[in-house]
């Protein structure tokens, strides 16, 4: 099985390296460095308009464009790169060996400017988010540009038949296609508010990235022992479940 996270906004460079780590470039590196000469034509108010950003942000990001695999840009690893809610409960700090190569082969990471990343693909620090809509060729928006590019790539999976969706609806949008031969497995992560279960974003974002590390601390290949699950207090709620939504509690 795969597993499917969101990037963050928030992104780091890091230094940080397991001894004999997996180390690989991102598969769309092509197709990056395509969106990535459009965006440095963008006129720095037109970014900071397609972007809804506060002109700090907006230096910020026009830095990071200019500097994109430039000679004094910095590679890290996607894994460590990303500092979002996700990524701190992922832990990928904490792993060992093992667990970076399981990962490695099991958990990737959707995103706007590179499609889909493993977690030891090598990347630029960049702001992009996949709910974009800008011109991309014959493409009206990011998911519509990348959605049949990473269908291809998750099909070319004969063995992974199940992709474990912890990501949100913005970037898991890009997999609803009639051609994925996977199927999809949600997982939800509800708070009990009185006699009512609701959704809350920073605590469904932290569950997500602590998920995506228990499947690989464990290193699990089996739908079923999702359901095992209880950090951070939550535990599976078989009532809510069915074969494509597996809901988790607290």
């Amino acid at each position: 099985m795969k597993i499917i996270l969101s990037p963050t906004k928030t992104m780091m460079n890091s230094q940080f390296k397991i001894e004999d780590s997996p180390s690989s470039m991102p598969f769309f590196q092509k197709e990056a460095i395509h969106i990535h000469q459009l965006l440095k034509g963008f006129s720095n108010q037109k970014i900071k308009a397609l972007m809804k950003l506060s002109e700090n942000l907006n230096v910020q990001t026009i830095n990071d464009i200019q500097l994109w695999d430039s000679e004094k840009s910095y590679k890290t690893p996607a894994v460590y790169a990303y500092q979002g809610t996700s990524f701190k409960y992922l832990e990928p700090l904490k792993w060992k060996l093992s667990d970076a190569d399981y990962a490695q082969n099991h958990l990737l990471i959707l995103s706007g400017l590179y499609g889909v990343l493993r977690p030891f693909d090598w990347i630029n620090k960049y702001r992009l988010e996949m709910g974009l809509k800008f011109q991309l060729d014959s493409s009206k928006n990011l998911t519509q540009f990348w959605k049949d590019k990473i269908t291809k790539y998750f099909n070319s999976f004969e063995q992974d038949k199940f992709i474990i969706n912890l990501a949100s609806k913005e970037y898991s949008n890009v997999l609803t296609n009639t051609s994925l031969n996977s199927t999809i497995i949600d997982c939800v992560f509800y708070e009990k508010s009185k006699n009512s279960l609701k959704v809350v974003g920073s605590y469904s974002k932290a569950a997500r990235g602590s998920m995506a590390n228990f499947i690989v601390k464990n290193k699990l290949e089996s739908i079923e022992d999702l359901e095992r699950f209880n950090e951070l207090g939550y535990n599976f709620l078989s009532e809510e479940s069915s074969n494509t939504k597996l809901v988790f509690v607290r």
